[in-house]
């Protein structure tokens, strides 16, 4: 039996409303996922579903029946539940504990049918838990613990799934091996709605996202139009780059910074980093750590030392891939070198679509303020050797050698303070 979940303008909590004026919708064949900070209110939305959170106001249906006018037997033969923290166990075995997901399906007295043995055997296997069977779930580690919940409750053949961060105690192995279950009975019909804390996880797998925070549902669609630079940014206060995962295609998401870290200083002091090729990108997070500004050399946002740059509100110069600086960029990037108390020039691929970025340290007239990071390999430099003399002229003319990006930020933080 299929059966769809709907939110409609509730308002949900306890002692008083902790989410409210919900509306949201899970049809069978979808698996929606809830993100948003910690308290916001995504496991009281699906305590809701079954009696754990009181519905205030608006409504909240299952086949567009309300959820109190269920009996609660009929209620739990359609909707099946996969807590945050696991029950208090007793000397059960595994295979006892799953078949408690059959109860709802027998009378009060009934033993379990050949059907009932089989949803039993089915759950077993595909949370490959069989090998646990025989064993006492008061023994188990958490990891399979949550394994032989989730067979418990797809024993129940429920048409609504609710599940509360599923893979919480699991390693990697067993993570991908629960979700690629879920993701597979939610294409055969079931509705699922899961709270996710790992990001990555919620895009790979969920058909839309919902974002519980302040109180209410802040935004819902896809992963890739809810997970976006800027929501991440309002949400949780991070600084993130968002890319494709190459491999699944789906939106992957990079933190950079918390913005609460000293991070994105408005008033601290400069530091132009001069990179490409994702050479700067863990000089300018670590930089933005230490509470100074960053700004950058003309980069391609395509460019992953461009994509940190922009999550971190650096200025510079935005220019297409490969494409080569103009005179206005590069006469920004000198007005930036001129601005800037301190400048990190990063060992990175140069050639004639970049070189720009040095020729404007030497018209600024910077070296005295400058760092070389790492060493310009001719491997390096595809400029017919135009590179390699600018860096070594500007070493000439005072600039500091470091070895890494750490050696820099302690080379900055001399230079600033001298």
């Amino acid at each position: 039996m299929s059966a769809t979940l709907r939110f409609e303008r509730a308002s949900v909590g306890y002692d008083s409303p902790v989410v409210s004026g919900v509306t949201l919708e899970v049809r069978p064949g979808e698996l929606v996922g809830l993100i948003g900070p910690n308290g916001a209110g995504k496991t009281t939305l699906l305590r809701a579903v079954t009696g754990g959170a009181r519905i205030f106001s608006g409504t909240v249906t299952v086949s567009e029946r309300p959820v109190a006018a269920y009996p609660r037997r009929e209620l739990a033969r359609l909707v099946a539940v996969l807590p945050q923290a696991t029950p208090s166990m007793f000397a059960f075995s595994a295979r006892q504990f799953v078949e408690m997901g059959r109860h709802t399906h027998v009378s009060r007295f009934g033993d379990l049918s050949a059907a009932d043995h089989a949803a039993v055997e089915r759950a077993l296997a595909l949370t490959d838990t069989e090998s646990l069977a025989g064993r006492r779930v008061d023994e188990l580690s958490g990891g399979d613990l949550q394994r032989l919940t989730l067979a418990q409750a797809l024993a129940q053949g429920p048409s609504v799934l609710l599940l509360d961060e599923p893979t919480s105690h699991l390693d990697l192995n067993h993570r991908l091996q629960v979700l690629d279950v879920v993701r597979s009975l939610t294409n055969e019909g079931l509705a699922v709605l899961a709270v996710f804390h790992d990001l990555d996880m919620a895009a790979r797998y969920s058909d839309r996202l919902a974002v519980v925070v302040g109180g209410g549902l802040a935004e819902q669609g896809t992963p890739g139009e809810v997970l976006t630079r800027g929501s991440l940014r309002r949400v949780f206060g991070v600084a993130a780059v968002i890319g494709t995962d190459p491999v699944t295609g789906s939106v992957q998401v990079l933190p950079v910074v918390r913005a609460g870290d000293g991070a994105l200083a408005a008033n601290g002091p400069r530091v132009l980093v001069i990179s490409g090729s994702g050479s700067g990108a863990s000089l300018m997070r670590l930089l933005t750590l230490e509470g100074l500004r960053v700004s950058a050399g003309a980069l391609s946002l395509e460019d992953t030392d461009g994509a940190v740059a922009s999550a971190l509100e650096a200025s510079f110069p935005e220019i297409g891939p490969f494409a080569e600086l103009s005179a206005a960029d590069e006469a920004t990037v000198t007005r930036l070198a001129r601005d800037a108390d301190a400048i990190a020039v990063v060992a990175s691929p140069f050639g004639p679509h970049n070189l720009g970025n040095l020729r404007a340290l030497v018209a600024a007239d910077a070296a005295g303020k400058t760092l070389l990071v790492g060493a310009l390999t001719p491997e390096l430099d595809f400029s017919h050797g135009d590179a390699a003399e600018i860096w070594e002229s500007l070493g000439r003319a005072g600039a500091r050698l470091c070895a890494s990006p750490r050696d820099a930020v302690r080379a900055i933080e001399e230079v600033l303070h001298r």
